[in-house]
């Protein structure tokens, strides 16, 4: 048993010798290992040091600490068709400056002549402007549009030659709603501003909010992200969904032009709406503009949207709300007659009909049929002059729509309002001279004889539309009552005779009714008191009358060839209503 136990002694401390072994093993490795670390910090520092010292001297010398705002993406603006299709008509374009790092260039001669065969500038000009060894930026082409050229270049793999993604405003369309659409520019601080129109009205919303970047950003401009640089995001902007139809706006357009061409005028407006929402699918005006050159525009007054912007004396037109509040009041009926005998006298003033016509005894019916000025003065007298102020102002032809566009203005009844209230100012009020109103007052005032009495709110965008797709509905005022819809329905037929038998009958298409009534008058001179020897030409009608759909404007601003706007504006409104009828699939509502 001891022997036993001096072996097993024995084989006891054999293991403690081999430990130590193994422990001078890994000391040695260690060494080794240390050396070969060693070895590779020497032959990367020689590789930095040495072999690539001017590479990473130069890509270090290129990274410059930076503040840079993020500019969002602009929301795009979209029209439609009565399909629903959207059409974009205001997008963010992709353009490219190509420029070059000249520090970078190891042939300046070479590269000139490579780059040469790809732009439209000479070797010269070129070799100009990349030509200074110790510049980090040298701007060559600006404002490429041709993607395919710059891939080209990028091809080529050039040294120190590179390309500047930018976003530009382009409308597809050109001229296409001009004034509605509107345009951007760029502003003292290099922002981008809405500066009319659409453009303009929902900028906020368009434009998205700027983001900033704090970091490094190398030759090339790109912003060079790490652990140490700092990021607000940008948030790009939200699209708009417009409710104009690109088919009926093309077609308005063309009748407005044919219109202002055959009847060499210097300006004119054309309003399609629906009747009972206020929903805007046309709206054309002249003179226009390419929105995508603005800057050659040397009249900055085209700008402006005449519609909304501007205002003029209607004539005729407003003799409806003269019946409306007749009718009303219970001071007329369409059967209630006076003796016309061609002139009205108030102390100094007097006033005759057109062409100086008589017409004996006559009802209300043929007041609006023919248009006679004493029938309107008539139904003034009758219910007094206050009471035509309080139904102008119930129809709104002195507030502002609530359209959705800049820069929107209110007609003028002031000469209806103390101290200007003079009895003669009714007087000539009645048959809408006197007062003055914006081409989208009326269209919105006749759309409530349409309505059965209840105004709408016209409206140019009904919904934004985000990046993924989701879109919100925009809310509309409500709408408010001006007259009864007995009123209104009664008010209707007299209009529709007015077309059936008088003047508008050259606006009437076999098979559809239609309620309208004509207007020429005098333009005002700007400078002084007094009317010229222009005049202005309106047209209002809304139709299908026995369920009304389209409430249509047509004005022309001082035409040469003829003087009365029954030969005139009611050809353009038939063109267009004629569109109508046929884009929308319209059945005929009479025999």
């Amino acid at each position: 048993m001891v022997g036993y136990y001096k072996k097993h002694s024995y084989y006891y401390k054999k293991p403690q010798k081999n430990k130590k072994i193994n422990y001078n093993r890994r000391i040695i490795l260690l060494h080794w290992l240390a050396v070969f670390v060693l070895v590779l910090i020497i032959l990367r520092l020689f590789d930095l040091q040495v072999l690539h010292h001017k590479d990473y001297i130069a890509q270090a010398g290129s990274l410059h600490n930076t503040k840079t705002t993020l500019m969002p993406l602009r929301g795009l603006i979209y029209c439609q068709d009565k399909d629903g299709n959207l059409i974009p008509v205001a997008i963010n374009k992709k353009i490219y400056t190509l420029f070059a790092v000249p520090k970078e260039i190891d042939d300046f001669s070479q590269t000139t002549k490579t780059l040469a065969q790809y732009l439209p500038l000479s070797q010269e000009k070129i070799y100009a402007k990349i030509n200074n060894p110790d510049s980090s930026y040298a701007p060559i082409l600006k404002n490429i549009e041709d993607e395919k050229l710059v891939e080209t270049i990028k091809a080529l793999k050039l040294k120190g030659v590179y390309f500047e993604e930018e976003r530009s405003r382009h409308y597809p369309f050109g001229s296409f709603a001009s004034q509605t659409i509107g345009f951007v520019s760029q502003g003292a601080d290099n922002e981008v501003k809405g500066r009319y129109g659409l453009e303009a009205y929902y900028d906020a919303i368009l434009s998205g909010q700027q983001g900033v970047f704090e970091g490094k950003k190398d030759a090339t401009g790109r912003l060079v992200r790490s652990l140490l640089s700092r990021e607000k995001e940008v948030i790009d902007g939200i699209s708009l969904i417009t409710t104009i139809d690109k088919n009926v706006q093309f077609a308005t357009e063309q009748a407005l032009a044919d219109l202002i061409k055959t009847q060499s005028a210097k300006g004119g407006t054309i309003i399609v709406m629906e009747a009972k929402t206020g929903k805007i699918l046309s709206l054309a005006n002249w003179p226009t503009f390419d929105l995508n050159n603005f800057a050659q525009v040397e009249d900055y007054s085209i700008f402006r949207n005449p519609a909304v912007e501007s205002r003029y004396e209607p004539g005729s037109v407003i003799k409806s709300f003269t019946m409306a509040a007749g009718l009303e009041l219970g001071k007329i009926t369409p059967d209630t007659t006076y003796v016309d005998t061609g002139v009205f006298q108030m102390g100094n003033s007097k006033i005759v009909n057109y062409n100086y016509a008589v017409y004996g005894k006559v009802d209300m019916r043929k007041v609006l049929e023919r248009s006679i000025n004493t029938g309107a003065i008539f139904v003034e007298q009758q219910i007094g002059g206050e009471n035509l102020r309080t139904y102008f102002k119930k129809f709104g032809l002195d507030e502002k729509t609530g359209i959705d566009l800049p820069n929107e203005i209110t007609g003028d009844l002031s000469n209806l309002e103390f101290p200007k209230a003079h009895p003669i100012n009714f007087v000539t009020a009645s048959y809408g001279l006197g007062l003055s109103v914006t081409p989208l007052e009326l269209i919105r005032a006749y759309a409530a004889i349409a309505n059965n009495g209840f105004t709408v709110t016209p409206y140019l965008v009904e919904a934004i539309k985000f990046d993924n797709g989701y879109q919100e509905i925009v809310a509309l005022p409500e709408s408010r009552q001006v007259i009864s819809p007995k009123t209104a329905e009664t008010l209707t037929s007299m209009l529709v005779n007015a077309i059936t038998n008088g003047y508008g009958g050259k606006a009437k298409i076999k098979g559809y009714s239609l309620a309208g009534k004509t207007g020429t008058s005098a333009m005002a001179f700007t400078d002084k008191k007094g009317y010229s020897d222009e005049y202005y030409h309106s047209f209002v009608g809304f139709f299908p009358a026995t369920n009304p759909r389209f409430v249509i404007l047509v004005k022309l601003d001082g035409p040469n060839s003829i003087n009365v706007a029954s030969y005139t504006v009611t050809i353009a409104f038939r063109e267009v209503e004629q569109f109508l009828i046929n884009y929308y699939n319209i059945p005929p509502d009479e025999k």
